[in-house]
């Protein structure tokens, strides 16, 4: 495989762990007292619009959930992905 791909399939593999592992770090530290700021978070996004052309309906949205784990483990993915050198 080329340099180039391993390192983009790298890039893109840490963002869903760091995202996930977020998710359930953010979800299951909310009744923790001193860490349930690591559960907050904001959501923000478009409603759904629909377009309907008779033959074809589109439905077009977006919705975004971030919390203060998954910012963290994010800019974590980031920071180790730029360190890690890849092999060819």
């Amino acid at each position: 495989m080329k340099k180039g791909l391993v390192k983009t399939l790298l890039l893109i593999v840490l963002l869903l762990l760091a995202v996930v592992l977020g998710s359930v770090i953010g979800t299951a530290v909310q009744g923790i007292g001193f860490l349930a700021w690591l559960g907050m978070g904001a959501g923000f996004g478009l409603e759904p619009a629909t377009l309907d052309l008779a033959i074809v309906k589109l439905t077009f949205g977006l919705s975004v959930n971030l919390n203060v784990a998954q910012a963290i483990l994010l800019l974590a993915a980031i920071l180790s992905y730029l360190k890690i050198r890849v092999k060819e």
